[in-house]
């Protein structure tokens, strides 16, 4: 479907560029209800996202100059993808962009989502192993094993699958809960700016490695085909005192190619490569912080790392509610690929396997690799050391 030569990859890019050009979003902050913590902001490359020795240092990559296909840009983009695996898209200067009032609208359809009634979200409780036509699927917290040895998972999540929704004519009337069909149409819409910006992003990368036709990333990201990709919308229990373990999210990589995360409360870790360290990443006005997953780094032959990140609590904001807007995009479902081990899979088949160790009860050395990307390692965290740090 493309091409092997330059020419495509550019008219590939151009197309992507003149899809989000035409949705007329406007991105100039995320902020949803207090406002993020604010890094000291500098012109440079690479930027704290907050003064404190458990703070990320993150590339920011332009969205605006990515789209112009600038060179030092287009360089970051590979690097940051090649070392931690996560960077800051700076939406902020994209003046086509992202609606903040749509982004905020989500946000607020999120919180109406969470104030139904625990028996009604649990009329849309779906396995990960559902039926290719369901839009909507819930999964209510302390359903996996969480941060902690011997503790659950703190968080709910509402995942509304993309090309399900894609074939919806009319969403108002698609099976959801009422919050999400109210909403349908900015769904869509906003599904569809995400997916075009994933796919400008996979086309630079793919022109960085000098991948075309069949061997480029987007060739198995093609609009329209079926696929596990989502949009998410989780909410995490606020911690009441550092004690309170029960909540977070287990560390692991994620089982697709691409994660667009949007909050405005802190508590997302990466561990840092070649070490056994952890940093928070702070939310940033305006951007979204975006990583690799296993899917693309099993496409670029380990070229590209799969970061592994987890939910913990976060010293400054441990009595408050974290509300997260996701983009996991995903290779369509029959998109093939080889592991790290050597052993070949389809994209659907590694992404049950994946939520199959999510859903254990505890996680032993014959699944920490796939959860994790390293062996014999589950990422734990120790309320008790960490409170020693702060």
């Amino acid at each position: 479907m493309f091409e092997a030569s330059n020419t495509a990859l550019c008219m590939t890019r151009y197309s992507s560029v003149h899809a989000i050009r035409l949705l007329s979003f406007r991105v100039h902050d995320f902020a949803i209800s207090k406002p993020p913590l604010k890094p000291d902001i500098r012109e440079s490359t690479s930027i704290p996202s907050r003064p404190s020795p458990q703070s990320a240092i993150l590339e920011v990559i332009s969205l605006d100059k990515l789209m112009s296909n600038e060179a030092a840009t287009v360089s970051k983009l590979l690097a940051a993808c090649t070392d931690t695996g996560f960077f800051y898209l700076d939406c902020t200067d994209w003046k086509d962009g992202l609606s903040a009032n749509q982004i905020k609208r989500l946000f607020q359809t999120s919180k109406a989502l969470y104030d139904l009634a625990r028996e009604e979200k649990n009329v849309w409780v779906a396995d990960h192993n559902h039926a290719e036509d369901m839009i909507v699927g819930y999964k209510d917290a302390g359903m996996g094993s969480g941060p902690v040895e011997g503790k659950k998972d703190g968080f709910e999540g509402f995942m509304i699958f993309e090309h399900p929704l894609g074939c919806v004519s009319d969403p108002t009337t698609m099976a959801a809960p009422g919050p999400l069909q109210a909403e349908g149409s900015l769904l869509q819409a906003n599904v569809s700016v995400l997916r075009d910006i994933g796919l400008l992003i996979l086309t630079s990368l793919s022109q960085s490695l000098d991948l075309t036709g069949e061997s480029s990333f987007t060739s198995t990201h093609r609009k329209g085909e079926a696929s596990t990709t989502a949009l998410g919308l989780l909410k995490y229990l606020p911690y009441g005192t550092a004690e309170d373990i029960g909540v977070g999210h287990i560390a692991h990589t994620d089982a697709g190619s691409l994660s667009f995360v949007f909050t405005d409360v802190p508590g997302l870790q990466v561990a840092m490569p070649g070490t056994d360290e952890w940093a928070y990443i702070t939310p940033r006005e305006g951007h979204a912080i975006v990583n690799v997953g296993d899917s693309l780094q099993f496409l670029s032959r380990g070229r590209l790392r799969s970061s592994l990140h987890r939910v913990v609590p976060h010293p400054d904001a441990l009595n408050r509610t974290k509300y997260t807007i996701v983009y996991l995009m995903r290779p369509e479902t029959d998109a093939a690929f080889v592991d790290g081990d050597g052993k070949e899979w389809k994209s659907k088949n590694w992404y049950l396997q994946k939520f199959e160790v999510f859903g254990k009860d505890g996680v032993d050395e014959s699944h920490s690799s796939v959860l994790t990307g390293r062996k014999d390692y589950d990422g734990r965290w120790n309320p008790l050391i960490a409170a020693a740090t702060v």
